[in-house]
């Protein structure tokens, strides 16, 4: 866990993260393409605006988030909004109750999606024991955590390395207590290296000490 965990952010220079607020979202019924493909304006594939674009944007990150059967995952409705009393967030995106929530982060042909970090909150300013928590990277369950502790007051926040937890899909999933929400989920695209650019990047490392090794 302590190589997936981290206290800070990991950026490159190739790496552009969105944050979803759910600030935007519209109404109380989060879309199910909520936050997908956010352009360097600020906007997603259904033309929702004002996304938090801290370390730019996610063009090439398709997102999917739904409220799902908690016994096998399957999408059922909506998730919804809730603005305040989830700890010290402001709008957060809540599943329907006894089931569960999932967001799913599908990167384009030759990118790669990286998760950074989100928030969780329990209400109504009320400690809560979330029963299950998951993130998995491509289908491989990489974080998995039972009856977590999540305050009322202030938020959990869950950070990760995101030059690790990294794949062609990230997904989040947790449920069974409607009564925690998540928030503030920062994720980034990142472009794959070509194999030509490794050769030549592996190629000339091996030069460089060649000549180290010349000139001793």
């Amino acid at each position: 866990m302590s190589a997936l965990l981290c206290a800070g952010y990991l950026l490159t220079t190739s790496a552009y993260a969105t944050v979803l607020t759910f600030d935007n979202a519209g109404s109380i019924y989060i879309p199910y393409d909520y936050g997908s493909r956010v352009d360097a304006s600020g906007v997603d594939v259904g033309g929702r605006t004002n996304f938090d674009l801290t370390h730019g944007a996610t063009p090439n990150v398709a997102v999917q988030m739904f409220t799902a059967n908690y016994s096998d995952w399957s999408q059922s409705t909506n998730l919804f909004v809730w603005g305040t009393q989830y700890a010290d967030l402001t709008d957060v995106a809540y599943h329907s109750s006894g089931q569960g929530a999932r967001f799913i982060f599908t990167a384009d042909s030759q990118y790669y999606v990286r998760l950074h970090s989100f928030q969780m909150g329990g209400w109504p300013n009320t400690d809560r024991t979330l029963p299950f928590l998951q993130v998995l990277v491509d289908d491989n369950p990489v974080f998995t955590q039972t009856n977590v502790a999540i305050s009322g007051t202030t938020a959990n926040t869950f950070s990760f390395d995101p030059n690790v937890v990294k794949g062609g899909v990230i997904e989040i999933r947790f449920g069974n207590d409607w009564n925690v929400a998540i928030d503030n989920i920062g994720f980034s695209q990142e472009l794959i290296p070509e194999p030509a650019s490794i050769t030549l990047l592996v190629g000339g490392l091996a030069g460089l000490a060649l000549r180290r090794r010349t000139r001793k």
